[in-house]
C-alpha cells in the first residue's frame, strides 16, 4: 500500500494541478490570521469553513491524476480496485490532514493571543474533521463516481455549501457552532468525526463499486 500511495503522489505532483488548492489555502490563511483573529478557538472557525472546499478540490485533483486507462491498469497492477481507491483516499486524507496541522500552528505563531496545547489540540480536532469532510466530498465528487469535470465541480460546490446551511447538524456545523461558542467542543467533535469517517468510507466503497465499470 506504501508503494502504490507513493506511486500516485508522484503521479499527482507531476500533474501541477494541486497548486491551485494549496495557493487558495495559502492566501485565505494568510489573511485569517494577518491580524487579530479573537479567541483562540473562535478564530480556528474560520479556517474549519477555508478547508472543507480545499481539502475536497484537492481530493478531486487527486482522484483525477490518473485517466481512466491509466486507472485500469494501476488496478490491474495493484491486485484490484479497492486498494488503488484506498490508496486514492489515504492519499487524500494525508493532504488534508497534513493542511489541518499547518492550519493549527500558524496561528500559535502569528497570533498575539497565547494558545495553550489544549486549545491547539481542540482546535486540530475540529480543522480535521472539515478536513477528513473536505475528503469525502472530493472522494463522492471525484473520478470515477462524476467522471466530468464540470458535473463534479457543481456537484462539490453544492456538498460543500450544504453543511454550512444546515446550521448546528454535524459534521460541520456543530463543529464550527461549538469552536466558535467555546462550549460542548470535544463532545462536537467525537459525533463529528464518526460522521466524516464514515462519508469518507462509503465514498471509497462507491469508487471502488464504480471503478471496474468507468475505469
Amino acid at each position: 500500500m506504501r508503494a502504490l500511495v507513493g506511486y500516485l503522489l508522484a503521479d499527482v505532483l507531476r500533474t501541477q494541478r494541486w497548486l491551485p488548492p494549496l495557493l487558495l489555502f495559502a492566501a485565505v490563511l494568510g489573511m485569517l490570521y494577518a491580524s487579530d483573529a479573537g479567541p483562540p478557538l473562535s478564530a480556528y472557525a474560520g479556517a474549519c469553513v477555508l478547508l472543507v472546499p480545499v481539502s475536497a478540490w484537492l481530493s478531486i485533483v487527486i482522484t483525477g491524476a490518473e485517466d481512466p486507462v491509466r486507472r485500469a491498469v494501476t488496478a490491474t497492477a495493484a491486485g484490484s480496485w479497492w486498494r488503488v481507491h484506498a490508496a486514492v483516499t489515504a492519499l487524500s486524507a494525508a493532504a488534508a490532514l497534513a493542511l489541518a496541522l499547518v492550519a493549527a500552528l500558524v496561528p500559535v505563531v502569528t497570533q498575539p493571543r497565547p494558545y495553550p496545547p489544549g486549545v491547539v489540540a481542540q482546535g486540530f480536532g475540529g480543522l480535521a474533521v472539515c478536513a477528513l469532510v473536505g475528503v469525502g466530498i472530493g472522494v463522492l465528487c471525484g473520478r470515477p463516481v462524476v467522471d466530468r469535470p464540470g458535473w463534479s465541480a457543481l456537484a462539490a460546490a453544492g456538498l460543500v455549501v450544504l453543511p454550512l446551511l444546515l446550521g448546528r447538524t454535524p459534521p460541520v456545523g456543530n463543529v464550527l457552532w461549538s469552536l466558535s461558542h467555546g462550549d460542548g467542543v470535544p463532545a462536537a467533535l467525537l459525533v463529528s468525526g464518526v460522521s466524516a469517517v464514515l462519508l469518507v468510507v462509503g465514498a471509497t466503497w462507491l469508487a471502488t463499486a464504480l471503478g471496474p465499470r468507468r475505469g
